[in-house]
C-alpha cells in the first residue's frame, strides 16, 4: 500500500471531502486520525474505515481553540506514534458570512478563528512531528465559494492560508516537509487565485492524466516526493 505505515490526521469530521479523504488516506494504507467537532460523523467514518480493516480513530476537537488543536496533536502522537500527513479542511460554510459592508464583527470572528486561525495552529502544532517523520506532507484544502461576494470573509481566510501554505513550503522545504494546496472549484474551467506562484491542474508527470476528482489530487499529493512544495493544485468538482 501506497502510505503503509504513515500516520494520517484529518482536522473535521464533516461529510464530503473530509470523510473521503479519511476513507482515501485509510484505503491507501495509512492510519488516520480524525478530529472534529461532530463525533456523530467522525465515530461513523471511523467505525466504516475499521469494518473495512483500516485503523482510524476520532478525538472531539473545535480547531478554533489552539488548546483544542494541540490535544488533538498530542493524541494523534500517543495513539499511533508519529505523524506524516496533515490534511487541513479550511473551506467550512459560515451562515452568518456576507458581503463586506454587511458582515458582522461576530461573524468575521469565527470564521477567522475555524478558517485562518485554525489552519495555523493545525501547521504550527504538527510541523515538528511532520519534521521528525522525515517526510512530512501537509495539504490544505479550499473550497472557493459559488458566490464569492457573499462570503467575503472565508475569501479573505482563504487568500490568507494560500500564503500560509507558500510560506512554510518555502521556509520548510529543506527540513523535507512539503506544504501544499489545494483550490477547488465548481466551476468546469475554473482558473488559479492570482496569487499562487506555481499552479499545476494536473500531475507534474506529463503521462499521468489530470485529475478527475478532488480525491485524487489528494492522493496525488499524500503520495508525492518532498520536492513538490508550494504548488497550488486547481481542480473541479463540477
Amino acid at each position: 500500500m501506497r502510505l503503509s505505515q504513515k500516520v494520517a490526521l484529518v482536522t473535521s469530521s464533516r461529510r464530503g471531502v473530509c470523510a473521503s479523504t479519511a476513507r482515501l488516506l485509510a484505503q491507501a494504507g495509512a492510519s488516520v486520525m480524525i478530529c472534529g467537532r461532530n463525533a456523530t460523523q467522525g465515530q461513523a467514518t471511523v467505525t466504516e474505515i475499521q469494518s473495512s480493516g483500516g485503523r482510524a480513530s476520532f478525538i472531539l476537537a473545535d480547531i478554533a481553540s489552539a488548546t483544542d488543536v494541540q490535544a488533538a496533536i498530542d493524541e494523534t502522537i500517543a495513539t499511533y506514534g508519529r505523524l506524516d500527513i496533515l490534511f487541513n479542511c479550511a473551506s467550512s460554510p459560515h451562515p452568518h458570512d456576507s458581503t463586506l459592508t454587511t458582515v458582522s464583527e461576530a461573524a468575521w470572528d469565527r470564521i477567522v478563528e475555524v478558517t485562518l486561525k485554525g489552519t495555523f495552529f493545525c501547521c504550527q502544532y504538527a510541523l515538528p512531528f511532520l519534521q521528525n517523520a522525515g517526510s512530512g506532507i501537509i495539504i490544505n484544502f479550499i473550497e472557493q465559494s459559488e458566490e464569492p461576494q457573499a462570503q467575503a470573509v472565508a475569501g479573505i481566510c482563504h487568500g490568507g492560508i494560500l500564503s500560509m501554505t507558500q510560506a512554510i513550503a518555502h521556509q520548510f522545504s529543506t527540513h523535507r516537509v512539503a506544504a501544499n494546496l489545494i483550490w477547488c472549484s465548481s466551476q468546469p474551467s475554473p482558473s488559479a487565485p492570482i496569487t499562487s506562484e506555481k499552479v499545476i491542474y494536473a500531475p507534474l508527470d506529463p503521462s499521468d492524466s489530470p485529475f478527475a476528482e478532488v480525491t485524487d489530487a489528494i492522493l496525488y499529493l499524500a503520495t508525492c516526493e518532498p520536492q513538490i512544495y508550494g504548488y497550488t493544485l486547481v481542480v473541479s468538482e463540477a
